[in-house]
């Protein structure tokens, strides 16, 4: 995302442990950072998040393979803030001019959780190299919002959209897979 659109950037670590042969914990912590202008609005995001949850591996590999396709359950949890630079008050009558408000407010302290459930596959490309795609749909359980503004943008949740309280997103990874345990063969 941050090759493809300059007012964002961001780094997440994910990671996996296998419990069972298909049952694996998982999670991610990331940090973000955007910035979103438009005709109404002006103002910049950041904040890091956690994701916490498992997946369960619903593809049964041949012989010598280690794929997944998998479905998982995240609870997300970030802390973030929002500097509003400035906003344009709706005026639904077209005769008048909008009125532009240019103030620099900080929002601080502000955070939110979510639910996430994830459909994704995690193909070896090499010995143990991988690479993955997520689909995730998101609902959101709790957030704190500042006063006289709303959240619309929650790191590692995604936008936020009024009297909505669900989101969706797209991941892809390359991962490595640390050899902790060797296969001991009888």
């Amino acid at each position: 995302r941050m090759l493809t659109e300059p007012s964002y950037k961001g780094f997440v670590i994910t990671g996996d442990y296998r419990l069972l042969e298909k049952l694996f914990l998982a999670g991610e912590f990331g940090y973000e950072k955007k910035k979103v202008t438009n005709e109404i609005l002006d103002f910049n995001t950041k904040g890091s998040f956690l994701k916490l949850g498992i997946n369960y591996n619903v593809y049964k590999n041949k012989k010598g393979m280690n794929n997944e396709i998998y479905v998982g359950l995240r609870y997300g949890y970030s802390e973030f803030e929002h500097k509003l630079s400035s906003y344009t008050i709706y005026n639904l009558d077209n005769y008048w001019n909008q009125n532009s408000v240019n103030r620099n407010l900080d929002f601080k302290n502000l955070n939110s959780s979510w639910l996430e459930f994830v459909l994704g596959f995690n193909a070896e490309v090499f010995k143990n190299t991988y690479m993955g795609l997520g689909l995730r749909l998101n609902r959101l359980l709790s957030q704190k919002n500042p006063k006289n503004f709303s959240s619309l943008y929650i790191p590692g949740f995604n936008k936020v959209l009024e009297d909505n309280n669900f989101g969706v997103g797209i991941s892809y990874s390359v991962f490595y897979q640390i050899p902790i345990y060797k296969k001991i063969k009888k």
